[in-house]
C-alpha cells in the first residue's frame, strides 16, 4: 500500500508549472514548422535553399508562419510590436535549439519552481525574457558602433528566461550559500553546460550580449524580490517549504520503520 502511495506520489512530482510550459513550447515549435501557409503569403520563411528539400522538411525549414507574427526582429511583419517581446520566448528557430532550451529549462526551472513556488518563478522568467529583448538590441547597437547591422533573421528563444531563472538561483545563494547543498547535481551540471555552451560556444555577438543582460536581470530582479522575505521569514518563503519538511520527517519515520523490520 504504501508503494503504490509513492508511486502516485512519484507521478505527482511531474505536474509542474515547468513541464507544462516545456510542452507548450514543443507544440509552438511544431506549429511553427509545419503548419501551411495561407494563399499570398509574402512574409518570413525559413527555407534555406542551400539545402536539399529533404533536409529543410525534416529541420522544419518549410514553416516559420508563427515566427513571422509572434518573434522579434526587423525582417518581420509588424516586427516593432511591443508584445513580440513577449510571445517571441515561446518560438524557437530549429530542432537543436529548442533541445536544448527545453532540458536547461526542465532542470533549472523545476529546481526554481520548487525552491522558490511556480509564480515567483515565473513572474521572474517573463519579466526577465521581456526586458531583455528592449535592451539588448540597443545595448548592442552602441557596442557594435559602425559594424551594427540590422538583423535579418528574427530574435526568438526561451534562452533569455532560462538565464534569469538561473540568476534567480544565484541570488538566492547570495543571501544562504549552505542552500547550495540542496541542489541536485544533475541540476548544477546542466546550468554549468548551459551557461557555457549557449553563451561562449554556440552565440556569438548579439545573443551573447543578451544572454548576459537576462542573467544580469535575474540576478536583480531575484534580489528584489528574495531580499524581503529572507528579512521578515529568514528564507522560508516558499509554499512548498512545509510540504518539504514533513516529507522530510515522513522519511525519517519510514527509515525507522525499516530498521525495525530488518532488526
Amino acid at each position: 500500500m504504501r508503494k503504490i502511495l509513492r508511486e502516485k506520489k512519484n507521478f505527482k512530482s511531474y505536474l509542474t508549472v515547468t513541464n507544462f510550459m516545456i510542452i507548450i513550447l514543443i507544440i509552438f515549435y511544431l506549429l511553427d514548422k509545419y503548419l501551411p501557409f495561407p494563399n499570398g503569403y509574402t512574409g518570413f520563411n525559413a527555407w534555406d535553399d542551400s539545402l536539399p528539400p529533404a533536409i529543410n522538411y525534416l529541420m522544419g525549414n518549410c514553416g516559420g508562419l508563427l515566427i513571422n507574427y509572434m518573434g522579434a526582429g526587423s525582417c518581420l511583419a509588424n516586427g516593432t510590436a511591443v508584445y513580440r517581446q513577449l510571445t517571441s520566448m515561446f518560438m524557437h528557430s530549429f530542432i537543436l535549439h529548442l533541445i536544448a532550451n527545453i532540458v536547461g529549462l526542465y532542470f533549472i526551472g523545476n529546481y526554481v519552481e520548487k525552491k522558490f513556488g511556480w509564480w515567483l518563478t515565473y513572474i521572474v522568467y517573463f519579466l526577465a525574457g521581456f526586458m531583455q529583448y528592449l535592451i539588448t538590441d540597443p545595448l548592442y547597437a552602441a557596442m557594435a558602433g559602425d559594424k551594427f547591422v540590422e538583423a535579418t533573421m528574427p530574435s526568438v528563444g526561451a534562452s533569455g528566461g532560462i538565464f534569469a531563472l538561473i540568476g534567480l538561483g544565484l541570488a538566492a545563494l547570495f543571501f544562504n550559500i549552505k542552500s547550495f547543498k540542496q541542489i541536485d547535481k544533475p541540476t548544477i551540471i546542466v546550468s554549468a553546460i548551459y551557461g557555457i555552451l549557449t553563451t561562449y560556444v554556440v552565440s556569438f555577438g548579439w545573443t551573447t550580449v543578451c544572454h548576459n543582460v537576462s542573467m544580469i536581470l535575474g540576478l536583480i530582479f531575484g534580489v528584489i524580490i528574495i531580499l524581503p522575505f529572507f528579512i521578515l521569514k529568514k528564507g522560508k518563503f516558499s509554499p512548498n517549504y512545509k510540504a518539504q519538511t514533513e516529507n522530510s520527517s515522513e522519511n525519517e519515520i519510514d527509515i525507522n520503520d525499516n530498521n525495525n523490520i530488518a532488526i
